[in-house]
């Protein structure tokens, strides 16, 4: 019966594929993935246009990750749910679109869980099956709603008797559902965005939903609240907190440490106190994974910001998704901390690496230039002090993408203790002047020394510093042939006590990982042998 039931079921996933397309049927050839600032190892949609992440969840021996995506076009409208899936986070499949707009209706951000006991009766499987709680836009106002699907998540039935919740709301969005085991209930957490609170539900059948309490306001109003998350982290001694999280006005993730008691969250930290996962520009409107297999908490973002996104100068692709980070709680003199660094899978794409050891960056030295560069690569340095005061610089750090007058900064004010990216003068800023800044974080020296992890790719920094205790990502878009890489010191000396360097391979290989499905049909194959459906 179980061989029967996966025949059957493998026979409907790979029709289900025939009968839809990656591509809309106006685009003649699939992309190759080595369009002009196309990243080659950041998740990026096929063609046109990607902003949220959505639904993020390990399901069926494979990670699925959803985003909201316009097919049509690459500009942002006609939300669907874009899908691609992975076994090992860095090397991606694209799917069909699992969630379609319908009927005036578009599909915004929102989540997935596995209904393991069937509690909301969908699930046509003993395994159970996956519900998306999504919101439904249209020109009346948003509502939550939910979809479900028996296979894999490939695609999605409507509830029929959707909107879930429907509050007469014009702004009330981003659904995240969890298990809140001490009451065996499900627990949602939305946005309102304009008045800058977040709203909490519990659910037993995962379709009637009843109001618990309102988050908020709290932290930074400076601008919209959307995409709340809700989840337990450990703290350096197993003691577990939870942590609240919501984007700021489409430019920055903002999360509170506290209590959740199942009706209420609180935050423990300090009134005025904005905790932010990053401090670039280009890291907003994050999600979480549900159900990792390894029981991390990993998160990603839409690399991008509002106020540009739409202008950015590229043609075939507009957007693309941070590295997936695995987030952990640590406690520093300040208090407790969320430190976030790249998950370890993305080592098995690192080739050619060069170390060195103790260089010295001085008045007489003060560069040192990175051989065989790459604007493909990853960059592990510890910068060391003097324990002569006198002997200290002002600044130091990388020089990146440089080259022709072109150059970004990822550098440390000595006294200041800032870490900054400086892409003033990154390249071209015709698409957008705001686009031109320096970001700044607070970071100061671990027993005498900063860590820098840097990350590049093509068109994207990341940094993370400290082992994570602060991280800046933005985007860059130099002119062509920009990818010199050189350490630097200003005004003093410093040691570079330790430098690794990689090149790091491009996750989509050949272009069959986007021909439209047969990649796909063969990879859910292959998966269902696994799977145990």
């Amino acid at each position: 019966m179980k061989v029967q039931s996966q025949i059957l079921l493998t026979f409907v996933l790979i029709n289900s594929l025939c009968a839809f397309s990656i591509f809309p049927k106006s685009e003649e050839t699939p992309p190759t993935y080595n369009e002009k600032y196309r990243p080659g190892y950041h998740f990026t949609p096929p063609s046109n246009w990607l902003n949220d992440p959505n639904g993020l969840i390990y399901y069926g021996g494979m990670y699925h990750l959803y985003y909201q995506y316009n097919y049509r076009s690459n500009d942002w409208n006609h939300m669907n749910w874009g899908h691609a899936v992975s076994t090992n986070l860095v090397h991606w499949t694209n799917l069909p679109i699992a969630i379609a707009e319908y009927d005036g209706i578009q599909i915004y951000s929102g989540c997935n869980v596995i209904d393991k006991d069937n509690t909301s009766g969908f699930c046509k499987s003993k395994l159970g099956c996956l519900l998306a709680f999504y919101t439904a836009h249209s020109s009346k106002g948003e509502a939550q709603a939910v979809a479900y699907s028996n296979n894999l998540g490939v695609s999605y039935t409507q509830y029929t008797e959707n909107p879930i919740i429907d509050e007469g709301m014009k702004d009330h969005r981003d659904p995240k559902v969890i298990w809140y085991a001490p009451e065996n209930k499900w627990v949602m957490i939305t946005a309102l965005p304009t008045i800058f609170k977040c709203r909490l539900y519990s659910s037993t059948d995962l379709v009637n939903w009843t109001h618990l309490s309102d988050f908020g306001p709290e932290g930074s109003t400076d601008g919209v609240w959307e995409d709340p998350d809700l989840f337990e982290l450990p703290d350096d001694e197993g003691n577990l907190k939870w942590i609240l999280v919501h984007s700021v006005n489409v430019t920055k993730v903002e999360y509170y440490i506290g209590d959740f008691d199942g009706t209420t969250f609180t935050t423990t930290e300090s009134k005025g106190t904005n905790l932010y996962f990053d401090y670039g520009r280009d890291f907003t409107e994050a999600a979480t994974f549900n159900s990792d297999p390894k029981g991390r908490r990993l998160m990603t973002a839409w690399f991008n910001e509002a106020m540009y996104a739409q202008s950015v100068p590229t043609d075939a692709w507009k957007g693309a998704l941070n590295l997936i980070r695995e987030l952990k709680l640590r406690r520093y003199s300040e208090g407790l901390r969320i430190v976030s660094e790249p998950i370890e899978e993305y080592a098995s794409i690192r080739t050619g690496n060069h170390h060195y050891e103790n260089m010295q960056l001085n008045p007489k030295q003060s560069n040192f230039t990175i051989p065989n560069p790459s604007n493909q690569f990853e960059i592990l340095a510890v910068f060391t002090l003097p324990n002569d005061t006198s002997k200290l610089p002002s600044e130091f750090g990388f020089k990146v993408f440089a080259g022709q007058n072109q150059s970004t900064t990822i550098g440390y004010k000595v006294k200041e203790q800032v870490l900054f990216t400086d892409r003033t003068q990154s390249g071209s800023p015709d698409y957008n002047n705001s686009f031109l800044c320096v970001t700044n974080a607070d970071l100061a020296p671990e027993s005498g020394t900063i860590q820098l992890r840097i990350f590049l790719d093509q068109s994207t920094i990341e940094v993370f510093a400290n082992n994570g205790k602060v991280a800046m990502s933005n985007l860059v878009f130099p002119d062509p042939g920009q990818n010199q890489i050189y350490a630097y010191s200003i005004g003093g000396e410093v040691t570079l006590s330790v430098l690794d360097t990689w090149i790091l391979d491009s996750i989509w290989g050949s272009s069959s990982h986007v021909d439209g499905g047969n990649e796909s049909k063969s990879f859910l194959t292959q998966i269902l042998s696994t799977s145990g459906l």
